[in-house]
């Protein structure tokens, strides 16, 4: 798959564009994320924000601003999440399930499994990691799908 990358909401009021080749690709299973999507976990895609790009509906797109000073941009219509933007602004983690079937990157590993559902079990064979991996098995994930793009805020150091 190479960029751009095409994604939306459910109902079709808001379409986005992704201009940058996807980063980390994780299922998160922190009890903040399966809580908001009401799932036993949650696969994100990082990219830079700026190579997010409304295409439709902006001005329809609800924002939550969470605890930690996150923004969760999804759908005021069909409540679809589509991408979350971090603290510092400068970093997008996708919700792949608002891209199309075809364009849904691989995950990379399973995250904050310290948290998961309650009688979960992750049967596919990734990476599973208690917390945020650190940084060199993050370089490590990356390596293994092709020198893939690494954002430094999410590389952190070595327990």
């Amino acid at each position: 798959m190479s960029e751009p990358f095409v994604g939306g909401c459910h109902c079709g009021a808001l379409q986005y564009s992704i201009s940058h080749a996807f980063g980390p690709v994780v299922c998160c299973h922190c009890s903040f994320c399966r809580r908001v999507h009401g799932a036993a976990f949650t696969t994100v895609a990082f990219v830079p924000l700026e190579s997010v790009s409304w295409l439709q509906g902006e001005d329809e797109a609800s924002v939550y601003e969470t605890p930690h000073a996150n923004r969760r941009h999804f759908c005021g219509t069909c409540a679809a999440p589509l991408f979350n933007v971090g603290g510092r602004g400068d970093l997008a983690a996708v919700v792949t399930s608002s891209l199309p079937d075809d364009q849904q990157p691989e995950p990379w590993a399973h995250v904050n499994t310290e948290s998961m559902a309650p009688g979960y079990r992750i049967a596919d064979g990734r990476p599973t990691f208690e917390s945020w991996p650190a940084g060199s098995a993050l370089r490590a994930l990356a390596r293994e799908h092709g020198d893939a793009w690494l954002p430094e805020q999410l590389v952190l150091p070595d327990r």
